[in-house]
């Protein structure tokens, strides 16, 4: 619950940073060229993307295993509730795969096409994430669920 207050207190920030030598910092306004950024620089292999492919949504981060080609997320699991409003079904976009190409693609059409409102990617250890477009532009919404808090060099952390 306290997370949830925090969240609608502003206190947390939806600031995305993309991963690298260096890393970068990106406002929450620009959350649709942060996720391209990170797409365009994987897609040619940008070692400024590449070296650590991860990107972070405040407290969650989506990171690729390059060595397997897997996309999982890990950080703070949310208790709230997913999107503030209804969402039709053909505004909605799942992917049940983790697999690199299928999160990539997802994400490109997320960020590309107004119609899609929410997104959400399913992992294969656990937990999904879900993305959707608030109605101001500049804004996005995250949440994550059944995530572990970390990811070490061993697997998932819970």
């Amino acid at each position: 619950m306290n997370q949830l207050v925090q969240r609608l207190a502003g206190i947390i920030s939806n600031d995305i940073q993309v991963s690298g030598l260096p890393s970068q910092e990106f406002p929450e306004s620009r959350w649709r060229e942060t996720i391209l950024f990170f797409l365009f620089g994987i897609w040619s292999n940008r070692q400024s993307v590449v070296y650590r492919p991860k990107i972070n949504f405040g407290d969650i981060t989506l990171r690729l295993d390059p060595g397997d080609g897997e996309y999982y997320a890990y950080g703070t699991a949310h208790e709230e509730l997913p999107y503030p409003f209804p969402v039709r079904e053909d505004e909605k976009l799942t992917v049940a795969s983790w697999k690199q190409a299928d999160v990539e693609v997802a994400l490109a059409r997320f960020v590309k096409n107004d119609r899609i409102k929410l997104l959400t990617l399913c992992f294969r250890y656990s937990g999904r994430l879900m993305l959707w477009k608030k109605p101001r532009r500049s804004q996005y919404g995250i949440t994550a669920t059944d995530i572990p808090r970390s990811w070490g060099t061993r697997g998932p952390e819970w």
